[in-house]
């Protein structure tokens, strides 16, 4: 894929750090404990208010339309996005029914538990996958749109159903909910001088949408405010994070230190393994250290950065030494024969 040079350099970098800064932060916002202190609790409602929003932006930016025939496009986005929902959906779906035959579950699956995948997976055994369902749902959505509207009408045009009807609906609730973020995505790749304006390497600039950020999560979290105009909220604070961190990661694209970058773009690079996969490493490591540590009390701090590291290193290990070895995992589980 042609990448687009802003501030001179390739995009691909700032997306692929991005991509690892934002995933990071999904594995740090997925970690919690029933002793999780007052800060921490913060710092995850801060995550949550723009973490996967960020990442429908990057899907935006990426996308290009006309590329491909609506045909064709749906076929590779079903390789890319329902092959790996189908075969870990299954899979997991396997694993628990086996389980609940043989021991007492909480939350046994049985035939309901694939329909609650396929119409609300938010809600289903397989909360995780929502993201997978509604970014394929909104590059099914999206180009059919474009047909007879242009971006600025359509954003707004889901701006309005959101705010009236809200996104707690079956099926493409989640979807029309976070293809506004898409659309800025694309928008910003349509237009040059907008990105040029929205997306710096300068330190300095920087500081504008992380003021406007950390402002707007401020005055309008403590009023209440989220309750009485939710989604037009949802929408600023989503935005404004991620365009923080996109600035954040255009100028560690900069840096001439390779270390840092290096990290982050191999985050980046395995963010969609690490996303499916990471609540079975840091769930592992959290109940393990509630078993075997349960007469000690160790610092949270201590417990929550080793759930976070190996929540993010185990499964891009996994995708890297495993997954992508052998061609019935590299086509189902991640999407790319």
């Amino acid at each position: 894929m042609q990448m687009k040079v802003v501030a001179g350099r390739d995009t691909f970098d700032w997306i692929l750090i991005a991509k690892g800064i934002g995933i990071i932060l999904v594995v740090v916002g997925h970690f919690q404990l029933e002793t999780s202190p007052t800060y921490w609790l913060e710092i995850r409602k801060i995550i949550y208010s723009f973490h996967m929003p960020l990442f429908f932006i990057l899907s935006g930016y990426l996308f290009s339309d006309g590329k491909y025939a609506y045909s064709d496009l749906i076929k590779i986005k079903a390789k890319r996005l329902l092959y790996p929902f189908a075969s870990i959906a299954g899979t997991f779906f396997l694993i628990k029914y086996v389980a609940g035959r043989l021991v007492s579950l909480e939350h046994p699956v049985d035939i309901d538990s694939v329909y609650a995948l396929l119409s609300d997976p938010i809600n289903s055994y397989m909360p995780l996958l929502w993201f997978v369902h509604a970014l394929f749902l909104i590059f099914a959505i999206y180009p059919l749109a474009r047909l007879f509207l242009n971006n600025l009408s359509i954003l707004l045009l889901l701006v309005a159903i959101n705010v009236v009807l809200g996104s707690d609906y079956l099926v493409i609730g989640k979807a029309l909910a976070n293809m506004p973020f898409f659309i800025i995505g694309v928008i910003l790749r349509e237009n040059e001088k907008l990105t040029r304006i929205a997306i710096s390497a300068d330190w300095s600039n920087i500081l504008v949408p992380l003021v406007m950020f950390f402002l707007a999560y401020m005055i309008l979290f403590p009023v209440n405010i989220v309750s009485v105009c939710g989604y037009p909220t949802q929408l600023l604070l989503g935005a404004v994070g991620s365009l923080s961190v996109i600035n954040i990661s255009n100028a560690i694209a900069a840096l001439s230190d390779k270390k840092i970058k290096g990290v982050l773009l191999q985050i980046g690079y395995y963010s969609m393994t690490i996303y499916l996969f990471h609540t079975l490493f840091e769930s592992s490591v959290r109940i393990g250290f509630s078993q075997v540590f349960k007469h000690t009390q160790l610092p949270f701090e201590l417990i929550a950065f080793v759930a976070v590291t190996c929540g993010v290193v185990f499964p891009l290990v996994l995708e890297k030494e495993v997954l992508r070895k052998y061609w019935v995992t590299k086509k189902f589980v991640l999407g790319l024969a």
